[in-house]
């Protein structure tokens, strides 16, 4: 049933029917993850079905409620340190649940605990789906010559175990903290912040930080809240930590960002980062500013200098023509500055040059940050315009030695 659902899905895709890529969703969280993963992958898809799959997101599924006291021991010596608590949850996290409750300190808290039955019940699904698989794959060759299928499952499976391991979520918050201390010169920064984390009341089951008084940006959506501006500070803040710190939330989205009461924009679920090469991260911020100004030919210079395949002077030539022609469908209009973007490297592809896998998490954070800034502009801003001044202030740092 598994691998029937998922090779409708790989059909669609090879007939480029974007309508019916819904049907990944039917294999619930495990659908999801798989969308995007294929989401950024400019390398074996069409960008238009990059740009559809990035529209799947775990709020489209239905949440299972766990109590607290489903989740966490009653002997767990948190218990004994509250002074209250909440056993209904006020938001989830994928397969975790958060509460609030109180410290006898009088601090109040968040607790994130993980669903043992949804995680098991995750990976079992992953892992018999990757079994079932096996023996089609024989008869349908193209899900690993064209889709790379195993590659892409296998990535899932270590993704997964990475993300949903709260052990690595307390690190790299610690991570991320740590290159906030670093920067305390940089005025935009000020406004970033991640939670607190309490490790001696944390454990591999559960995670307490100090509770946030403020709203999703989810939330600040949906009632129109949302201001360009914040977006503006978001994106600048994102670019800063790609760009120059070159560790990165590879895994930004509405339900992990908070507006604080206080105007402080707070990163949670910190469980998966990025890293970009020194070298790298220096040729993608060229290449990001070249493009949106519109400078084609410095811009094949760059996206060459990291090809692990050279283009001739000829091919370079071409190159630079096609980018300068190419054209937007409707849902690459949504999205027009990045769109640009990866429509510029997947020409570059399609005429021979290829590159690491690294690069791909940027596209999953400029699809969701061009994403926001598009729904809160106003009709008459250009954004890239915008994006243009936040490349030329982040410059100036971005050369700056640490």
């Amino acid at each position: 049933m598994l691998s029937s659902k998922f090779i409708k899905f790989m059909r669609a895709l090879k007939m480029e029917n974007n309508e019916k890529l819904s049907t990944i969703l039917e294999l619930g969280r495990i659908g999801v993850r798989i969308s995007e993963e294929y989401s950024t992958r400019i390398d074996l898809l069409e960008i238009d079905q990059c740009l559809y799959l990035s529209d799947f997101q775990t709020p489209q599924l239905e949440k299972s409620e766990k109590h607290l006291l489903n989740l966490v021991k009653t002997k767990d010596p948190l218990f004994s340190l509250m002074e209250y608590y909440d056993n209904y949850p006020y938001s989830y996290s994928d397969i975790s649940c958060i509460f609030k409750g109180c410290l006898k300190t009088g601090v109040e808290i968040s607790i994130k605990g993980i669903n043992p039955t949804s995680k098991n019940n995750y990976f079992k699904n992953l892992h018999k789906l990757k079994t079932s698989l096996k023996h089609r794959k024989i008869f349908m060759p193209w899900l690993n010559q064209k889709y790379k299928v195993n590659d892409i499952l296998d990535k899932l499976d270590e993704y997964s175990q990475e993300k949903f391991s709260l052990r690595n979520e307390i690190r790299f918050t610690k991570i991320m903290q740590e290159s906030l201390n670093i920067y305390t010169d940089v005025e935009f920064l000020k406004r970033m912040r991640v939670p607190k984390i309490y490790s001696y009341l944390s454990s591999d089951n559960l995670i307490v930080t100090e509770y946030i008084y403020g709203t999703y940006f989810y939330e600040l959506l949906e009632y129109k809240r949302l201001l360009y501006k914040d977006v503006l500070d978001l994106i600048k803040i994102q670019l800063f930590f790609i760009f120059k710190i070159g560790i990165f939330h590879n895994n930004l989205h509405s339900g992990n960002l908070i507006l604080s009461d206080e105007g402080k924009i707070y990163f949670l679920d910190c469980n998966t980062i990025s890293i970009l090469k020194l070298e790298l991260r220096s040729v993608l911020y060229n290449i990001l500013r070249c493009l949106v100004e519109k400078k084609y030919k410095s811009a094949v210079f760059f996206l060459n200098s990291i090809s692990n395949q050279k283009l001739s002077e000829e091919e370079l030539g071409k190159l630079v023509k096609n980018i300068e022609f190419i054209r937007l469908s409707e849902i690459s209009k949504k999205v027009p500055v990045i769109a640009k973007v990866m429509l510029a490297f997947k020409e570059a592809i399609n005429i021979g040059m290829n590159f690491d896998e690294e690069i791909y998490p940027i596209f999953k954070s400029f699809i969701y940050l061009e994403k926001l800034a598009q729904k809160t502009k106003n009709k008459n801003t250009i954004f890239s315009d915008d994006l243009s001044q936040i490349l030329e202030e982040l410059e100036v740092i971005i050369n700056q030695s640490n």
